[in-house]
C-alpha cells in the first residue's frame, strides 16, 4: 500500500520529507524509484533488521590534517561508531564550490545527518539552507551561520579572547593589541575581536584602534606554503611592530599567526616575552615553534566534534526538538611568551 497517502495540511512540507527520510531509513518504509514509498513486505523487514549499521552520516570539512582536525574527525568518528552509524569524510578544501557539491552528494547517496565545518568567508551556504528548509538533519561546527536556525557547536570565542587579554593585562600590560586576519565574515574570528574589546573595556581601559591589525591573511599550513601572502603578511607586521608608539602585548586570533608574529619580532629585534608579550588562540600541536613556548587558548577539538556528533543524533532521533547552539569553555594553556609562570586557567 501507498504510505502517508493521508497526511494533515497543517504539517509542513519539510517536517514530513524528514519524517519519511527518518522511515525509510529505519526501514518502515521503502522507496521505489519512480513509483513511490512503500510499506515493505515481511522479506525486507526481516533484511532490515538483520542489518546493523543505522546509517552513514558525512562530515563535511576543509581540511583532514590541518592543525587538529584530526581530534575533531575521532571525536565524531567514535561517537557515531558508539551509536551504529559510520561516518563518511568529505574535503572542502576551503572551496565554498566544492563544499556545496559535498554536501549535495552526501545526501544523494543516502546520508541520515550532515556536520559541517563551513569554509572561511561570509557567512552564506546555500545548500545548507535547502537542507535545514527541508528537515533535514545539520549540525554546524567550529562556525555558524548567525541567521541560520541550525545546531552548532563551537568554541566560547568571546570567552577566550577575554581570558588571554586579561591575562596579558595582569601581567602589567598596557598597550595590549589585537592581530588578527582578514576573514572578518567568519564567525569565530568576529568573536575574538569582540572578547578583546571586551576585556579591554571591561578593565578600565580605551580601546586605541590603532593597535587593532586586522588585515593579515590567513595561512592554511605552518610553516607557511603561500610566499604571496607570507610577504604581505610580513610586510604589515614590520609596519605594525616597528613604529614609536607599538604595543607591549598582543593577543593573536590563532596560533599560525601568532607564529608569524613572533619571526617578525624577533627580526626586528624585539624580546619575547620581554618587549612584546603575545597570547594565541588553538593550542596546535606547534606550539613551541621558533622556541618561543606560546601561551595560547586550548580548543578541545575531540570534545567538540564529539558533541556535534550528539547533537546531531539526538535530532535524527527526534530526540532534540530544539534548535541551538552549544559552546565549549576556553582554557587559557600558560607558557613563556606572555611573561608568566607556566599554568592552566578556565573561563
Amino acid at each position: 500500500r501507498r504510505a502517508c497517502r493521508h497526511v494533515q495540511k497543517r504539517v509542513s512540507r519539510g517536517t514530513l520529507r524528514h519524517a519519511l527520510r527518518v522511515l525509510v531509513q529505519r526501514g518502515v518504509l521503502v522507496t521505489v524509484p519512480g513509483r513511490g514509498t512503500f510499506v515493505p513486505g515481511p522479506e525486507r523487514v526481516r533484511a532490515t533488521e538483520a542489518n546493523e549499521t543505522r546509517g552513514l552520516v558525512t562530515l563535511v570539512i576543509p581540511s583532514i590534517v590541518r592543525a587538529r582536525n584530526p581530534e575533531l574527525i575521532a571525536g565524531v568518528e567514535e561517537t557515531l561508531r558508539r551509536a551504529g552509524c559510520s561516518l563518511v569524510l568529505a574535503v572542502s578544501g576551503d572551496d565554498s564550490a566544492l563544499e556545496q557539491e559535498q554536501i549535495e552528494r552526501a545526501v544523494a547517496h543516502g546520508g541520515i545527518g550532515l556536520i559541517l565545518y563551513a569554509v572561511d568567508g561570509p557567512a552564506d551556504a546555500p545548500a545548507v539552507r535547502r537542507l535545514v528548509s527541508d528537515g533535514f538533519p545539520v549540525t554546524l561546527i567550529d562556525r555558524y551561520l548567525p541567521d541560520l536556525e541550525v545546531d552548532a557547536v563551537t568554541m566560547d570565542n568571546i570567552g577566550g579572547a577575554y581570558l588571554a587579554v586579561r591575562h596579558l593585562l595582569e601581567q602589567g600590560r598596557r598597550r595590549v593589541g589585537y592581530v588578527g586576519t582578514d576573514n572578518l565574515g567568519t564567525s569565530s574570528i568576529v568573536e575574538r575581536l569582540s572578547g578583546y574589546r571586551w576585556a579591554l573595556r571591561d578593565h578600565g581601559g580605551g580601546i586605541d584602534e590603532t593597535l587593532v591589525c586586522a588585515s593579515l591573511r590567513r595561512l592554511l599550513a605552518w610553516p607557511p606554503r603561500e610566499p604571496e601572502k607570507q610577504r604581505h603578511n610580513e610586510t604589515v607586521l614590520r609596519a605594525y611592530l616597528g613604529r614609536t608608539d607599538r604595543p607591549d602585548a598582543v593577543f593573536v586570533c590563532n596560533d599560525y599567526v601568532a607564529f608569524e608574529v613572533v619571526e617578525v619580532a624577533e627580526s626586528l629585534g624585539l624580546r619575547i616575552p620581554e618587549d612584546l608579550a603575545l597570547v594565541g588562540f588553538d593550542n596546535v600541536s606547534y606550539a613551541h615553534y621558533s622556541g618561543v613556548p606560546l601561551t595560547t587558548i586550548d580548543q578541545p577539538r575531540h570534545e567538540i566534534g564529539a558533541l556535534a556528533a550528539s547533537l546531531l543524533l539526538d535530532r535524527i532521533a527526534g530526540r532534540r526538538t530544539h534548535v541551538g547552539r552549544v559552546t565549549v569553555a576556553s582554557r587559557l594553556i600558560v607558557r613563556r611568551s606572555s611573561g608568566a609562570r607556566a599554568s592552566v586557567a578556565e573561563a
